[in-house]
């Protein structure tokens, strides 16, 4: 064969589809006909369809070329009558083509007529038309006058004919299909005196009679077809002039422009016999022998195997308590070949347990045989629904006479709350009767709760703003749990908020949802359920709602929420975040874990941790490693390594990155008290990045605590979601100290021996010299009594030496007179003149001032027992020997 081209077979699907509302479009790929079949019917092996089942064969604009042939041919041993011919050959037209002429008036009229003028049409059907009143001819019409005069007096009075002035001419056109077997003209019958003359009539439309018209239509989508008319021969016709195989010639249009429009035309299965052992897809072959038609199968019948295919409309709410008073939709029990029902067979609709049936059925047929009735029968079990097929109105036994639907209607059933089971309540089909499927769903049973449940944890970084939680799913038990107008709740628990933004601006302006969480539609089955705008509830940020707009029917929805978006708290850590369902619906749980948190960054140091002294400058501590937990986790902002209060770093000898792709500006990492400042120029995209600090150098100062030293990662290259100050722009407002991850990088131990306080010394009133722990030490001032406020002085300087206080921790401001003495995690300092001293930044009220000048030796000094308070020493005063004991506290 020339043709290659194809015709797409069915699928199972549409051949489904068919056989309920029977038209199937079948398109070849890159086709110039396509055809579509209606009026596919169900049948049996060895029976005869009583019902037409038409093709459509529509061509592409320009097909038909000329006269075109193609084949259509029927399976083996079956045959049927096509377009009712039998025997012979069948000829079909367009619906034909009226004749249109026209007829000059050659010379107008002088004499005045003594009667009316009668003018003959003739033609197939030939008639008078009287000229009269308005019409009547007179003397002096003019050609022009008289042709108006004919033209207006047959479209007012001829049955056949419609007429249009042209000039001094008349177009005559008739209403019907003409053949030009006899002229079509005007001719004067009865002159009365009148002297008018028609010319000769010329053919402007050649009359063409229709044929069996109802089979090829005139227009095609406003268009004249392109197919003129066809002939259809049977081949080996039977007896009763039904065959197997038709040949049909197809007719093009008589203009050439109405070639290039669409064509159609119809071809009508009548008497379609199906054999025994015909295939279940019972398709005719379509040959086209030189290519015009497109080749292949298309389906003209549905032929089964003598089963049954229950189904159901819909299914419904059974919920406990009322689940009696609901009806079930509509059961379907198809037949797809008559008899499929054998005689006495049972049809049996089970329950399964804690149900039973409550109400008496009623049956109908839908379609096909309706003598035939679907009768229940008796049966103990209240649980089981027995039926069989009998003639209708009795209890005889019977097999349909064509393949039949039936419906039963008005079913009702009961639970046992105790003992059925929540979900879906399905009906085994039973019987001896041959069955395509073995169960149906009628409806859903259980209390208006629901299920919730979370997808696998996903890993969220602290900092971190818009981070995407789990997915989470949301169940009901029955249909309608989700009633409309209840509230949905969502709240958060763990270290983050629902990421939000700021929309508006003034007193318009409000903190909203950065993104609605979403439906996920391709898992979700909302089954008619429509939920509204998620917005925040309350002003922490931790909970979100939405309302109930429609409830679900019929099934009970299932929703997968995702796009559940979330700001993390920069120190969150390692952790979860988790998700409870509340509100005022009927499905509620407690937190169930969406999201594991974790650093965004890890921070470590290269081998032990070193020991650096309390109170010492530029000590080296070992390089500090900042290793990118995942790609894209550190912005393009500045990284912050911050180290305690007391200590401070020097620029470190280098900063490089030695893992990944992101990039820092080197040139500009810088210091800033106790902070070193890494600008990030380049975040990392191909995986988590590595930055190394080497040769780094800090100052301890003599307060630093014991212990490990430990450094905070900070900054806003890995803190997206906190702000200075009380705005409520982000969910968390900066604390003291935020930072993402803090680890050790040293030991800071205290000097023995020349930092230890000293015990048992013994200063006395009047003397330079006093004693430590039996050594006698020299002063250059003697403690005193001062005359005015009794308050026993000493110089604040040699009682810092006493206590083991080195001298560089002693320092004097000259301007400010003021003395600071850092004692460890104390910071003392006593001002001349003043009734206080600060310690740790806080002043501390004494009841006698601070005395400094040339009578005091230009040392300061104060009272005794408010500076030994102060740096962490207790004191006992000796009146008789006027002597001043003091210990380490």
């Amino acid at each position: 064969m020339k043709n290659n081209k194809s015709l797409k077979v069915l699928s199972t699907a549409a051949i489904a589809a068919a056989l309920v509302a029977p038209t199937v479009a079948v398109q070849p790929a890159f086709a110039a006909t396509t055809y579509t079949v209606s009026g596919v019917q169900n049948a049996g092996p060895d029976s005869t369809l009583t019902e037409t089942t038409r093709i459509t064969v529509n061509l592409d604009p320009g097909t038909l070329t000329g006269e075109k042939t193609m084949q259509l041919r029927l399976p083996a041993d079956s045959y049927a009558v096509l377009n009712g011919v039998k025997g012979g050959s069948g000829d079909f037209t367009t619906g034909g083509t009226a004749q249109v002429v026209s007829i000059p008036v050659e010379k107008g009229n002088s004499a005045t007529p003594t009667a009316d003028v009668v003018v003959t049409i003739t033609g197939n059907h030939s008639e008078d038309v009287t000229l009269t009143g308005a019409n009547a001819i007179v003397a002096n019409d003019s050609k022009e006058d008289i042709a108006g005069k004919i033209t207006n007096a047959i479209n007012a009075n001829s049955a056949n004919y419609t007429a249009k002035k042209d000039g001094s001419k008349v177009v005559l056109t008739a209403k019907a299909a003409e053949v030009n077997d006899k002229a079509l003209g005007l001719v004067v019958k009865t002159a009365s005196g009148a002297d008018f003359e028609f010319g000769s009539s010329s053919i402007l439309v050649e009359g063409e009679e229709a044929t069996n018209t109802k089979y090829i239509p005139d227009k095609v989508g406003g268009e004249a077809n392109q197919v003129a008319g066809m002939t259809i021969t049977p081949v080996n016709p039977n007896s009763n002039g039904a065959a197997q195989t038709f040949n049909i010639k197809v007719k093009p249009a008589a203009k050439a422009s109405d070639i290039s429009n669409k064509g159609v035309f119809y071809l009508d299965l009548t008497d379609l016999y199906i054999p025994s052992g015909a295939p279940s897809q019972f398709n005719a072959v379509i040959d086209s022998p030189d290519g015009t038609f497109t080749n292949g199968e298309i389906k003209i019948a549905q032929v089964g195997n003598g089963s049954v295919t229950t189904s159901i409309d819909g299914t419904v709410a059974l919920a406990p308590g009322n689940n009696d008073k609901v009806t079930l939709r509509t059961i379907r029990v198809k037949e797809d070949s008559k008899g499929a029902f054998g005689e006495n067979q049972e049809y049996k609709l089970e329950l399964p347990d804690g149900f039973e049936w409550n109400s008496e059925p009623t049956t109908s047929v839908v379609w096909g045989d309706h003598d035939a009735e679907l009768k229940k029968v008796t049966s103990n079990d209240k649980d089981t629904l027995v039926f069989k097929v009998v003639k209708k109105g009795t209890n005889n036994a019977y097999k349909t006479q064509s393949p039949t639907q039936f419906a039963i209607d008005g079913l009702k059933v009961k639970a046992d709350d105790s003992d059925a089971e929540k979900g879906e309540v399905k009906v085994n089909i039973k019987g001896d009767v041959a069955r395509t499927n073995t169960s149906i769903v009628i409806g859903t049973f259980g209390n208006y709760e629901g299920e919730v449940k979370g997808a696998d944890a996903k890993t969220v970084y602290g900092g971190q703003a818009g981070e995407e939680l789990a997915n989470l799913t949301i169940k009901e038990d029955a249909p309608g749990t989700l009633q409309e107008g209840r509230v949905l709740k969502l709240k958060l628990n763990g270290n983050a908020k629902w990421a939000t933004k700021r929309t508006g601006t003034g007193n318009s302006s409000k903190i909203e949802l950065k993104e609605q969480p979403q439906i996920k539609v391709s898992d979700s089955d909302k089954n008619g359920l429509d939920i509204g705008t998620w917005e925040l509830s309350g002003s922490d940020r931790t909970v979100i709602q939405a309302t109930i707009n429609r409830k679900s029917t019929n099934k009970p929805a299932k929703i997968v929420l995702e796009k559940l978006k979330v700001d993390v708290a920069p120190t969150a850590g390692k952790g979860e975040i988790s998700v409870a369902v509340e509100g005022t619906t009927g499905v509620k749980t407690d937190s169930i874990v969406l999201g594991k948190t974790v650093a965004p960054v890890e921070i470590s140091v290269d081998g032990e941790l070193a020991k650096i002294d309390a109170g010492l400058q530029q000590q080296s501590i070992p390089n500090i490693t900042i290793k990118e937990a995942a790609a894209d986790l550190i912005d393009e902002k500045n990284l912050v390594v911050k180290f305690p209060d007391g200590v401070k770093p020097a620029l470190p000898g280098k900063v490089e990155v030695t893992e990944g792709n992101l990039k820092i500006d080197s040139a500009k990492v810088s210091v800033e008290d106790n902070k070193i400042i890494i600008p990030v120029s380049k975040h990392s995209t191909n995986k988590g990045a590595t930055i190394k600090l080497s040769d780094i150098k800090v100052t301890s100062y003599r307060y630093v605590p014991e212990g490990d030293l430990k450094v905070k990662i900070t900054g806003e290259a890995v803190v997206q979601n906190i702000k200075d100050g009380e705005s409520n722009d982000y969910p968390f407002n900066k604390p003291n100290d935020t930072h993402v991850v803090e680890g050790s990088v040293a030991k800071v131990v205290t000097p023995a021996d020349k930092n230890k306080y000293a015990e048992n010394i013994v200063f006395k009133i009047g003397s330079k010299t006093y004693t430590q722990d039996g050594k006698e030490m020299t002063m250059d001032v003697a403690p005193e009594v001062h005359p005015v406020y009794n308050r026993t002085y000493i110089p604040a300087a040699h009682f810092a030496a006493s206590l083991n206080i080195p001298a560089d921790k002693v320092v004097w401001n000259e301007a400010s007179k003021t003395v600071t003495i850092f004692a460890g995690d104390k910071i003392v300092s006593a001002t001349a003149g003043k009734k206080e001293l600060v310690v740790n930044g806080t002043p501390v009220q004494i009841d006698a001032p601070v005395n400094y000048g040339q009578h005091t030796g230009y040392r300061v000094m104060v009272p005794y027992t408010h500076l030994a308070l102060a740096l962490g020493a207790t004191v006992e005063w000796k009146a008789d020997t006027q002597e001043i004991f003091v210990n380490k506290r």
